[in-house]
């Protein structure tokens, strides 16, 4: 079970830093003094990524989401996106 948890840490770290440095890297928790990343924020950025580009890039999801309004669409993301 350990390598297998250690497969995804390297997997998600690699994917974070793999994605672009605007737009794709939100949905941190910030607070005063906080000055690095933590892997909740960069699991909540990929599982973003994911949702946007991979699962609801779908041909027919990608037209219904693009329907949704704005602040719906960032609404479902942030439900969707952060760690559990």
């Amino acid at each position: 079970m350990g390598p297998c948890l250690f497969g995804l840490y390297t997997l998600v770290t690699w994917l974070y830093s793999r994605l672009p440095r605007r737009g794709s890297r939100v949905g941190g928790v910030d607070w005063p003094g906080k000055c690095d990343v933590t892997f909740s924020d960069a699991i909540t950025a990929v599982r973003r990524w994911l949702w946007l580009e991979w699962v609801l890039a779908i041909p027919g999801d990608r037209v219904v989401f693009q329907k949704l309004t704005p602040g719906f669409r960032q609404l479902l993301l942030n439900g969707l996106a952060p760690a559990a």
